[in-house]
């Protein structure tokens, strides 16, 4: 028993040393699914027909009813203009009057993306978790 946890640390260890791909709109495009609930989707330069977007990244939350009934997107789905620099992706939303944006971390290993939880927060806010998401 004793060394099938040694193995296990062992195997968990390579792993998380596996080093990250690099990250650019190439790599990105397409549909990535959250990994763990499966309710948040990402299309990167993608709109829902099909269409090429280049550096759009569309977010569907799901939807919830509101305090009057009208079912309406969940906060932080909708369409974002984004920019890759390193291990950050800047994003600003496309539906906000304002003109400021953010970054957040972002990182790519093998076919599982990693990325700050922007879309689940309040426009500029920082990421209070880190969601896996996988590519459809």
């Amino acid at each position: 028993m004793r060394s099938v946890f040694l193995l296990f640390f062992i195997v968990l260890g390579f792993q998380a040393c596996r080093p990250s791909e690099d990250v650019s709109p190439d790599t990105l495009t397409g549909i990535w699914i959250e990994a763990s609930a499966r309710q948040d989707t990402l299309r990167f330069n993608v709109d829902g027909t099909g269409v090429s977007l280049p550096n759009t990244l569309l977010v569907n939350r799901g939807k919830e009813k509101n305090a009057s009934g009208y079912l309406l997107p969940k906060m932080g789905s909708g369409l974002y203009s984004y920019t890759i620099q390193g291990t950050r992706i800047y994003v600003h939303s496309l539906l906000s009057s304002s003109s400021q944006g953010a970054d957040y971390a972002i990182e790519r290993r093998g076919a599982e993306l990693r990325m700050d939880n922007f879309f689940e927060l309040a426009p500029r806010q920082p990421a209070t978790a880190t969601r896996t998401l996988i590519r459809l």
